[in-house]
């Protein structure tokens, strides 16, 4: 006689291999997700590695644009110059949409036609000495690169000088004052700068390379996204 007890017997070796099938599916399963009894806690992969395909390399910087609020921050003010020649006469930068402008704070109309921004940071200590740099900013350092002209020699920047490309020129003497300049590019950006004094006044022979240091530090902290702090003081 067949009864209900046989045939649960009869049952049960069918339902111990699904079971263990069952198990070896949530094994499978388990070990594919990458889920186990550590919870996640095991050390993730950075996403910087997978993008960069070296474990813990960091992708390059990207350098920024400098539209003209950038590029003012990029302008020394009177804390960043040398103490004897601080005093503020104008800090300013505008699109580059107005030639005239741009023209007028001596850049050629070739640049001004391709500038992104622009602008100025003059000081003067209101006896003897005047300091100007001038600022030029475009889309791409290519672009300003092809505009850059002249190469500084040894004599003009010394060894080792700052910026992608510099070069120095005098500034004619006139009523009483003389004075020096360097133009450099640091990227997508070049300065001009202009340092003047009156005849006979004693001034450091570092000092318009050491503005132009500050010069270029600012434009590189200000291509990074960072505050531009660089000062020529301790």
């Amino acid at each position: 006689m067949y009864t209900y007890r046989r045939a649960a017997r009869a049952r049960a070796p069918r339902a111990k291999a699904v079971t263990a099938t069952l198990a070896l599916v949530l094994a499978a399963a388990t070990l594919s997700t990458g889920c186990g009894t550590d919870n996640g806690s095991g050390p993730a992969k950075s996403s910087e590695s997978s993008k960069s395909g070296r474990p813990g390399e960091l992708p390059k910087p990207v350098e920024l644009i400098l539209d003209t609020p950038r590029l003012e921050r990029a302008l020394p003010d009177q804390f960043s110059v040398p103490a004897d020649v601080a005093q503020p006469r104008n800090r300013k930068a505008w699109d580059s949409y107005d030639l005239t402008i741009c023209q007028s704070e001596e850049w050629q109309a070739k640049w001004c036609a391709q500038a992104l921004s622009f602008g100025i940071a003059a000081f003067t200590n209101m006896q003897d000495q005047e300091l100007s740099v001038r600022l030029i900013s475009f889309t791409t350092p290519e672009k300003a690169a092809g505009l850059f002209a002249g190469e500084g020699t040894e004599d003009e920047v010394g060894k080792n000088p700052p910026g992608d490309q510099i070069d120095g020129f005098e500034i004619s003497p006139g009523q009483g004052w003389e004075g020096r300049g360097i133009n450099v590019r640091q990227g997508s950006v070049i300065a001009s700068i202009k340092y003047t004094w009156k005849q006979g006044t004693a001034i450091p022979s570092d000092r318009l390379m050491s503005v132009t240091r500050m010069t270029v530090e600012r434009i590189q902290q200000a291509l990074r996204g960072e505050a531009p702090v660089a000062s020529v003081r301790p």
